[in-house]
């Protein structure tokens, strides 16, 4: 590659997250004033802990950064490189979208959680239809890519978009289960909002190493995280907006999206949210058990966990932080089958760490 061209990949990289931070932090003035203008307020009570009335439609804001630029760079050919096309990125946008009204609506007035999850439903099938499918995995015992298009496109070819019946399954697995983490991390004031920023960064960084050179998938990586950088000063504890519905939504489906463009980043991507995700299945195997629905918001997960063993607000938020940039650092490192290694020590640490938190809240509980 030559040098030239790698100087304009870092400064359109570079100049995107800039331009992403400041409009996103720019929006967020106008989405809290019309949260405010129609009610999309967060009441006191439930899972946060606000005194007063906070307005929602954070995601609003990043959303429309993230279109505006996406669609600016790809209309001058800058993003159409590293196996991308308009295609792609146009159902990328159009999955946002989808996540945008589902969210806002939301916001405004609950919906209930069957109705909730068909908009992360149509937004993965969007990316699907479009393109977008993991077409291997590696094998962790040689690190070579093990392909899954072994199942005949002829049998399937009357589904739009569809090029890997068992690839495309898992990538709707994959897109439902980032989304999700996100939205049910999203109880802690910054604390998406960050680990956003974290896993764009780090896809961002192997998109730019030697074996992955990818620009056009660094710059899209920089967009999103500058996006939620933006808005971050106005999320950060103590919060003057919530990122809504949207806001925790979107975070997961681009992290999702973007770690499925190219080989490798989806280990990343998963070493990122390894805890999250485990606590995830952690509490809802617990609702199960307890006999409430599985989906039903509680404050059992473990950043809630910690805040009621004592561990103030800003700590919390920043521990996860740092455990998520360590583990996704680590895992830029190392091959295959140490990026399991390491998947599996998250796993295991979050069940520890969810153990331990929920012992010391009883324990608090006891004591007062």
């Amino acid at each position: 590659m030559m040098t030239e061209e790698r100087i304009l990949a870092t400064i359109v990289f570079a100049a995107a997250i800039v331009v992403a931070a400041v409009l996103s932090w720019f929006l967020a003035f106008y989405s809290r004033r019309m949260a405010w203008k129609f009610k999309a307020l967060s009441y006191p009570g439930g899972r946060r802990e606000h005194e007063k009335p906070m307005p929602e439609w954070g995601g609003m804001g990043i959303c429309v950064t993230i279109i505006i630029l996406i669609g600016l760079l790809d209309g001058t050919g800058l993003l159409q490189q590293s196996r991308l096309d308009s295609l792609q990125l146009t159902g990328f946008l159009l999955g946002l979208i989808v996540l945008l009204i589902g969210g806002t609506i939301d916001d405004k007035k609950p919906l209930p959680a069957h109705i909730q999850i068909i908009f992360p439903i149509i937004a993965a099938f969007i990316v699907l239809a479009t393109g977008t499918s993991i077409l291997q995995v590696t094998n962790p015992l040689d690190a070579r890519g093990f392909s899954l298009l072994w199942w005949s496109h002829d049998f399937v070819s009357w589904l739009p978009g569809v090029t890997s019946f068992p690839g495309d399954l898992l990538t709707l697995g994959w897109m439902i289960v980032a989304t999700y983490t996100m939205k049910i991390l999203d109880g802690l004031d910054g604390l998406v909002d960050g680990l956003t920023v974290i896993g764009a960064g780090l896809v961002a960084a192997l998109s730019f190493s030697p074996a992955y050179y990818q620009p056009a998938v660094a710059t899209i990586s920089g967009i999103v995280g500058g996006a939620y950088l933006g808005f971050l000063p106005h999320n950060r504890h103590p919060a003057k907006q919530y990122l809504g519905e949207a806001g925790s939504l979107i975070a997961g489906f681009s992290l999702g999206f973007l770690a499925i463009l190219s080989t490798a980043k989806i280990a990343i991507a998963l070493a990122v949210l390894a805890i999250p995700i485990t606590d995830l299945f952690l509490v809802a195997l617990g609702r199960i058990r307890r006999g409430e629905p599985w989906y039903k918001g509680d404050r059992t997960h473990l950043h809630f966990r910690l805040i009621a063993a004592g561990v103030p607000h800003r700590i919390a938020v920043y521990l996860l932080w740092g455990v998520s940039l360590a583990a996704g650092v680590i895992a830029l490192t190392l091959q295959t089958s140490g990026k399991i290694f390491l998947v599996v020590g998250l796993v295991v640490i979050a069940a520890l760490s969810s153990y331990v938190a929920g012992y010391k809240s009883r324990k608090k509980n006891v004591a007062s």
